[in-house]
């Protein structure tokens, strides 16, 4: 190669180093500057994207306020305390005699114990509990009854509202 190189006159190692300038050039554009470029771009559409849901979330976080607080209000106007709304539905939906224990934790909170509970109207109890009113399940343990259709309920309640 150091023989090819000293056989070429001035103008043509000068034409040779220039040719290899420009490949380099061409090779750091195409492997580097390009792909950042792109790079680039991808990350103002994602931002650009993001922008427009945060703004469309800051249109309607006062809608959406507003229809939970209207959804709490009317859901359970009567203001009764957790336990005793876990106690009377309960009750009403025939789960009395399975009924062994309720007990608060706390302002928020009310577990609730069912033995030999029917599986299906305990399932509609909590159903019909979490619709009409603004509480959720936080926790729940069935184990198997010793009858058909029977179960031991472990639950806790959580208030929303």
């Amino acid at each position: 190669m150091r023989a090819y190189w000293e056989a070429l006159n001035g103008r043509q190692r000068s034409l040779v180093v220039l040719a290899g300038g420009v490949v380099l050039g061409a090779l750091l554009f195409v492997m580097a500057w390009e792909p950042m470029l792109q790079a680039r771009e991808q990350q103002r559409d994602r931002v650009a994207v993001q922008q427009a849901t945060l703004d469309w979330l800051e249109a309607v976080t006062p809608l959406a306020t507003e229809l939970r607080q209207r959804a709490d209000r009317e859901r359970d106007p009567s203001g009764r305390s957790l336990l005793g709304l876990a106690d009377e539905t309960a009750r009403a939906a025939g789960l009395a005699g399975a009924l062994t224990r309720i007990e608060p934790v706390g302002d928020d909170r009310v577990r609730v114990w069912l033995d030999e509970a029917d599986f299906l109207a305990t399932m509609r109890w909590l159903e019909q509990l979490a619709a009409s009113y603004p509480v959720a399940v936080s926790q729940l343990d069935l184990e198997r009854g010793r009858g058909g259709g029977l179960v031991n309920v472990r639950l806790t309640l959580l208030g929303d509202g």
